[in-house]
């Protein structure tokens, strides 16, 4: 228990989670995809031995598994199993920000959260949770390879799309001393992760279009670059919120150096954003190795050291008051998922289904 403590545990994690499930639960406000139900028949259709399912989301396989293995067949149980196991790998995202010292806190506000709260059904709390553990990972001189390996496999086999943005991300991030050692290992992740990919589909007879044939669809290309080259400002803000403060004045007082790194991997992950399916989804997230490595570096910044808790203050509160700017087919300011019944109705239901002798 001591070692687990020891660990994990850090002077910050309590209103780490506090912020975390303000955000996420009552700011942003947690919404199911519209399309979960579809997610929910995978299960079944596995289990006929046939996928009639043609959408690339099948090329997601996390939370269809843990169904299978769990036999879920009803529709309200999988609901609450995505909301458990979304909930536990937020935690262990808390959990695992140790790293960032006293900076941890400024993560929870980045675009992230809003994309693990608005698409709730898909696998992008896990991706969030791999590259925060593959950050870790490169973060310490004695990073595991192996760890390496089976984080890179996994986050490929959770989303491959992602894995493979932040593939090119990483490297431009980390030292060069690290960089090798890192192409080989998670490009080793990447290929075997594609393999199980690529069986696993094979496996269920998956007749639809992954996300790479989808992309070359007619117009897909052009209306994502439109949407990006118009609402610039609003990706940016949506992949960084109130991050966005603290990533100005540091690059402001860094040297070019440090600069140039970050304006590299911004644009990489704005180029691989234009030609991505859900924009600010994919940005939001493409660019978390970003905000982790900024974070990381901020004990460099003496200005930044010195007026922190008057940056906490205004990075929170420009997150409020300005809130969430999303694109996903067009500008949003509230989840783009509103046709399935609300989880702020679903729990109350549920809970008064079980306590219904209880409380009669």
């Amino acid at each position: 228990m001591e070692r687990i403590k020891e660990k994990f545990y850090y002077k910050d994690l309590f209103i780490n989670l506090l912020i975390s499930f303000f955000l996420s639960h009552i700011f942003y406000k947690i919404t199911f995809i519209d399309r979960v139900f579809d997610e929910f028949l995978l299960i079944n259709q596995i289990n006929l031995g046939n996928i009639e399912s043609n959408q690339f989301f099948v090329e997601s396989p996390v939370f269809t598994i843990l169904g299978l293995i769990l036999n879920i067949n009803d529709f309200d149980i999988y609901l609450l199993f995505v909301y458990m196991i979304s909930i536990f790998f937020l935690l262990l995202i808390v959990l695992n920000i140790k790293f960032l010292d006293k900076y941890s806190s400024l993560f929870l506000l980045s675009g992230w959260l809003i994309t693990t709260s608005w698409f709730m059904g898909h696998v992008d709390i896990l991706s969030v949770l791999l590259i925060v553990l593959i950050t870790k990972n490169l973060q310490e001189n004695k990073g595991n390879k192996i760890s390496l390996l089976i984080l890179y496999l996994v986050l490929t086999v959770n989303h491959n799309a992602l894995s493979f943005v932040c593939f090119f991300i990483f490297l431009v991030l980390i030292e060069n001393s690290k960089k090798i050692t890192f192409a080989i290992y998670s490009f080793g992740g990447q290929v075997i992760g594609n393999v199980l990919i690529s069986f696993y589909l094979n496996r269920f007879n998956f007749s639809g279009r992954g996300r790479l044939r989808f992309v070359f669809n007619e117009n897909v290309i052009l209306d994502s670059v439109n949407f990006v080259s118009n609402n610039i400002i609003a990706l940016l803000w949506s992949g960084f919120l109130g991050f966005s403060l603290i990533l100005l004045l540091f690059s402001s007082t860094s040297s070019w150096s440090v600069n140039r790194n970050i304006f590299s991997s911004l644009i990489i992950a704005l180029f691989f954003t234009s030609i991505a399916l859900d924009t600010s989804r994919i940005f939001s997230l493409s660019v978390i190795p970003i905000t982790l490595f900024t974070i990381k570096a901020l004990n460099e910044s003496q200005f930044i050291e010195k007026n922190l808790p008057y940056i906490y203050i205004v990075s929170f509160l420009s997150t409020l008051a300005i809130g969430p700017y999303h694109i996903y087919g067009k500008v949003h300011k509230i989840s783009p998922h509103q046709t399935i019944e609300s989880f702020y109705n679903f729990i109350p239901r549920i809970v008064n289904s079980l306590m219904s002798n209880v409380w009669n």
